[in-house]
């Protein structure tokens, strides 16, 4: 019998703006990241693996940018692994991920696509970074693309990669 992931979303809002655009943020983020359960290749050693959200802004977010990749300015989402390369359960917290609530609706207006598919693209995307995907290269691009495509589909948004 096949283990199956569950990933455990823990939501913390520190801008209350998520809030006003998004009274159902929550259960947004929730909804998205449980999605990720059936659809990523991994070994799994516990059943259940907490992914801390944080929503915040771009203050916050310039802050952590700064601190933890040496960046300045804010960026839309980061991630924050506990290093378990794609073997989830050493831990019970799989990672965090942040969220800036300024950045993503300048980029989803730019985009012209809606708020929220961006924040569940942001999301999928952040999570599979917890699961060690990475894009650094273009075999592992495509890798990761692809998984975000196949998740997203299933959550009800369109590819974020078609132009």
């Amino acid at each position: 019998m096949k283990n199956v992931l569950k990933l455990v979303p823990e939501t913390n809002i520190e801008c209350r703006k998520w809030l006003k655009s998004e009274g159902n943020i929550v259960a947004i983020c929730e909804t998205t990241i449980s999605s990720l359960s059936n659809k990523t290749p991994f070994v799994v050693k516990r059943e259940d693996n907490t992914v801390s959200i944080l929503l915040t802004d771009d203050e916050i977010m310039s802050k952590l940018n700064k601190l933890y990749r040496n960046k300045i300015g804010p960026t839309n989402v980061l991630s924050f692994t506990n290093g378990n390369n794609r073997v989830v359960g050493m831990s019970s917290v799989l990672g965090d991920i942040a969220l800036s609530f300024t950045t993503i609706v300048k980029e989803s207006t730019q985009l012209k696509i809606p708020f929220i598919n961006h924040v569940k693209h942001l999301l999928v995307h952040g999570c599979l970074h917890l699961l060690g995907f990475k894009h650094e290269t273009t075999k592992e691009t495509q890798e990761m693309e692809a998984l975000e495509i196949d998740i997203l589909r299933c959550l009800g948004v369109p590819n974020p990669y078609d132009k």
